[in-house]
């Protein structure tokens, strides 16, 4: 007969194993892992750490007002252990310990560290959860009663990842405009650079057009003097992308509507992302897919990496990258925030992330797993979705209140989540 092993809970022991020997026998960890360790007053009083972990640079947050919570953070695609933004700044004024890492990698420099991997965040995390669960215990003498991951962009990837692959680890999330498939977004970025460069010469045209119709048609509806075929093209290119994930098809193109938002950034164009999203490509294609090399000389120039389309890569390279896919396997509640006009993760991962839990679950099963609100007008996170981080935590709260009581206390998601600066419904 053959005996299986739990490999993620041998993982999970191993973590917490050595969580506990970086602990020393007083209040906090005070190993040679630790190189900050005081106390600080904004945003509220609490003691901060700051260290190592293996090869992953980490804080860790403990508010003297603790509600006896904790939120793991997981950090945007260009960020570290600092890059904390509002949750942080909300986390702790609601009282709750807060841990990130850098997960080990640093995306400006990965191609020249060999033993860094982008997939190496998933080990990263868990390692700084279950050290950060340890810490807490010492620290306050009573383990944290609820852990939620939260993070934005590639940290809502992260937070989705976590979620479905340690549900013995987290009560739920708040999974901001994140990913969904890594390769489908790496691919989605050179598509939307090279198609870009096309209409490059006449975006000014193509946003006064929309901005004069939402309902405009580039089609249909011809500029003065009109845009080439090659253009239309173009447009349609960024407007559709078909892409697919979990055995799903779906649309990663760039929302009409958000034109404003896709050229390099300007005193013209403040809002403009091109710029950024060329960034992604040009510090990430060469780690992706070491096979690629279309001239062979050994390194890769703009126009190349501008060309590199996943669905062209050996299957070495779809096989890694797919690891990182979101499956939509939860038994956490997640909730999910993303801006209709988000040019850098289009709306459309969050789209098919929904499908995928719809999948599994079926539309009313999804529902009690997963709440999704559309930010309109949002990018790429923003005030918005900072002002409404304190009502999402305590709409996560009061669900995962109403889930553990079989309905007898908290309640579901809201319909319309009420944001600092406005209200979203439900979708």
């Amino acid at each position: 007969m053959k005996r299986w092993i739990d490999v993620r809970g041998i993982a999970a022991l191993f973590a917490f194993v050595l969580a506990l020997s970086c602990v020393s026998g007083g209040a906090l960890a005070q190993g040679n892992n630790i190189d900050t360790d005081e106390h600080r007053t904004t945003p509220v009083p609490h003691r901060y750490i700051h260290g190592t972990l293996g090869d992953a640079d980490f804080q860790i947050a403990l508010p003297d007002s603790w509600n006896g919570k904790l939120l793991i953070g997981a950090r945007g695609f260009s960020g570290d252990e600092t890059s904390a933004g509002a949750f942080k700044t909300v986390g702790l004024q609601k009282g709750y310990a807060y841990a990130l890492s850098d997960q080990g990698w640093y995306r400006f420099d990965i191609i020249d560290n060999p033993e860094d991997k982008y997939y190496e965040s998933r080990r990263r995390i868990l390692q700084l959860t279950n050290y950060t669960k340890a810490t807490v215990g010492r620290y306050y003498g009573a383990k944290a009663t609820r852990t939620f991951m939260v993070g934005g962009s590639n940290g809502g990837h992260n937070t989705k990842m976590m979620v479905e692959d340690y549900p013995s680890e987290y009560d739920g999330g708040l999974a901001g405009y994140g990913i969904t498939s890594h390769i489908e977004w790496m691919g989605s970025i050179t598509r939307f650079v090279r198609n870009f460069d096309v209409i490059a010469s006449r975006i000014d045209d193509i946003i006064a057009a929309r901005t004069a119709n939402p309902n405009w048609n580039p089609v249909t509806t011809p500029l003065n003097p009109p845009l080439t075929a090659e253009q239309i093209q173009a447009l349609l290119n960024i407007y559709n992308m078909p892409a697919q994930v979990g055995g799903l098809s779906f649309n990663i193109g760039r929302v009409p509507g958000s034109e404003y938002r896709w050229p390099p950034a300007s005193s013209k164009w403040p809002l403009g992302q091109y710029t950024a999203l060329l960034g992604y490509a040009q510090t990430s294609i060469a780690k992706f897919d070491r096979f690629y090399d279309p001239n062979g000389d050994g390194e890769l120039s703009l126009d190349e990496i501008k060309a590199w389309d996943p669905n062209f890569s050996p299957p070495p390279v779809a096989n890694d990258l797919r690891r990182f896919d979101n499956t939509g396997d939860l038994q956490r509640p997640i909730i999910i925030g993303h801006g209709s006009h988000d040019p850098i993760v289009s709306p459309g991962e969050t789209r098919v992330y929904k499908q995928l839990v719809e999948n599994r679950f079926g539309v009313a099963g999804a529902r009690d797993l997963l709440a999704v609100y559309f930010i309109p007008g949002m990018g790429h996170g923003g005030a918005e979705y900072d002002a409404s981080l304190g009502a999402q935590l305590d709409a996560l709260e009061a669900w995962v209140d109403y889930r553990e009581s079989g309905g007898k206390a908290g309640s579901p998601p809201p319909n319309v989540l009420v944001g600092g600066l406005g209200s979203y419904p439900r979708d």
